[in-house]
């Protein structure tokens, strides 16, 4: 009698590695489930150039998976606006104008469709 009963278990064992598949939720109310799936954003560096006008470009190494990235700048004067907005499709980003004598700092968030991997370290840049 244990003979098919070992059996049968081996049976769902295998069964369940085969399809097995899971999600867990990171808070409640919302829905939302952790986007494991994106890795964290790679640290953008940064270079600043002109003298009147002022611009940062930045660059960051490609994150696997993603199809995007959201730049983020806080800091400074003016740290709302910035030419670096929205989904950028690529790794590089031109941001200007930014204003003299101020400290900006860059984040890079990988993102593929809505989901959204964890923002990067930050790069400071003084002007």
């Amino acid at each position: 009698m244990a003979r098919p009963l070992i059996v049968a278990v081996v049976g769902l064992a295998l069964l369940a590695g085969t399809a097995g598949a899971s999600w867990n939720a990171t808070k409640s109310g919302d829905g939302a489930a952790r986007g494991a799936s994106l890795a964290q954003g790679a640290k953008p560096t940064a270079v600043k150039s002109g003298v009147v006008v002022i611009t940062v470009t930045l660059s960051w190494s490609a994150t696997p998976g993603a199809t995007g990235y959201v730049v983020s700048r806080t800091g400074g004067v003016g740290s709302l606006g910035g030419t670096c907005t929205g989904t950028l499709a690529t790794t590089t980003c031109a941001d200007t104008p930014v204003l003299t004598l101020q400290t900006y700092t860059y984040t890079v968030t990988p993102a593929r469709n809505s989901w959204r991997g964890a923002p990067s370290l930050g790069t400071s840049v003084s002007t």
